[in-house]
């Protein structure tokens, strides 16, 4: 394609975007597609064609200029990799959850900072009469788990023991102004 030719076709593209803006404006993904065509003549032209370019794509985008400035500029770079966060291996693994529930339900729910002391003596307790079916090393891990460990373990346990539904309760006479 000459340079006559793409100059040509970018004039109609951009004459079809000017009556959709004015219409009902572009979508984000338009409006980048089109800084992109714009980018590729805004690197190899001089500085009076850089500014014509830049007013012409704040024209048509409606984007401040500064924006519109930056936004050619970051066009062409290829898009940057998330980092993603490494993120730390669970202290207490997912297999320890049935125990954990266990361990709470036969002292019948207690607070967590209760649960903490308690199962120093249950956890031993329950593996002699084979209730609790876990190796050594999940056993120590167990007894050492922290309160708010086992609050944040057994929440989902203990919202589904919440009472659910309406009070009939309604207030007598002595507590209206």
């Amino acid at each position: 394609m000459t340079q006559k030719e793409t100059t040509a076709s970018f004039v109609l593209v951009f004459r079809l975007l000017r009556v959709s803006v004015v219409t009902k404006g572009l979508t984000m993904s338009e409006r980048k597609a089109v800084t992109k065509q714009m980018a590729l003549r805004y690197q190899k032209t001089g500085c009076k064609a850089k500014g014509a370019l830049l007013d012409e794509l704040v024209n048509l985008t409606g984007w401040h200029r500064d924006y519109a400035r930056a936004a050619l500029r970051e066009a062409l770079n290829p898009p940057r990799p998330r980092k993603v966060p490494a993120g730390r291996k669970p202290t207490y693994p997912a297999d320890l959850q049935p125990a954990l529930i266990l361990c709470w339900s036969v002292p019948r729910a207690p607070a967590s900072k209760l649960l903490a002391v308690t199962l120093n003596y249950l956890v031993p307790m329950l593996r002699a009469e084979k209730a609790l079916d876990v190796t050594d090393t999940q056993a120590t891990r167990l007894m050492l788990t922290s309160a708010s460990t086992i609050d944040c373990r057994l929440a989902h346990e203990r919202s589904k023991m919440r009472l659910r539904g309406r009070s009939h309760t309604k207030p007598g006479t002595l507590l209206k102004s």
